[in-house]
């Protein structure tokens, strides 16, 4: 026999692989079949450590032990494994739809919420200049001052609102961009007109200089809100909402 060996070392390997494989299969079989308590599953696996099992079922046996008698709730207190498994494989896909489920309505809450935030204040820029520094004024530096407009076009009053506002050319390019915090009452249908806000302008920032130089008339101005607060102590936002 081991002169057998020595010469077909390629059939003895192939003979002692198919042997273990059979070894394997009849542990797995085994297992598959033993009835045990579904409560203590999880003690079960920890002592079945050397039993092998497709890589997806034990995965799917670890992630529904924990669960048991928590967030799961097996149909029968003793169970076979492979009856565990069955129910498992079931209870994963419900999880699944549930969670999809869960995100699709969040998307179309948060949908909603943008809707309803879109439709409530309109955001203008009414007037841009450049202001050169000017030690006599106290301005030592050179800024950029945009005027801006605000009209409730909702049915109750606004306390404060915030966004993100964004400058774009002809073409749809964003020159500029900014995070805009409004405090201060306006009333339904009411338009507020508020001091310049000032960017301190720095000429080698391409986009200062775009917006420095770009009439007011060929900006567009893009306007995407994400909180309001109403003078009732309502609120509409975003935060929170993500899917």
């Amino acid at each position: 026999m081991a002169t057998l060996n020595a010469r077909h070392p390629f059939g003895a390997c192939l003979l002692g692989a198919t042997l273990v494989a059979c070894h394997a299969r009849v542990s797995e079989d085994e297992f598959r079949a033993t009835r045990v308590p579904v409560a203590r599953l999880d003690s079960v696996l920890r002592a079945a450590d050397s039993v092998r099992l497709p890589l997806a079922d034990a995965r799917l046996l670890l992630e529904v032990a924990p669960d048991i008698g928590l967030a799961s709730m097996p149909p029968h207190d003793t169970m076979t494994i492979a009856e565990i498994l069955s129910w498992a494989r079931a209870e994963h896909a419900r999880k699944q739809r549930a969670a999809a489920e869960t995100t699709a309505a969040a998307a179309a809450r948060r949908r909603e919420i943008q809707q309803q935030l879109d439709s409530l204040v309109a955001v203008m820029v009414v007037d841009k200049s450049f202001l050169p520094k000017n030690p006599d004024l106290e301005r030592y530096q050179d800024f950029i001052s945009l005027t801006f407009a605000y009209r409730n076009r909702g049915t109750k009053s606004i306390q404060a609102f915030q966004g993100d506002v964004s400058f774009l050319d002809a073409t749809g390019d964003t020159i500029y961009s900014a995070h805009l915090k409004v405090d201060g009452p306006i009333a339904p249908g009411k338009t507020r007109r508020e001091p310049g806000r000032i960017i301190r302008y720095d000429p080698f920032r391409p986009g200062h200089q775009r917006l420095r130089s770009t009439p007011l008339d060929k900006l567009k101005v893009v306007w995407q809100p994400s909180d309001a607060v109403f003078a009732d102590g309502s609120r509409l936002t975003l935060a929170g909402s993500e899917p």
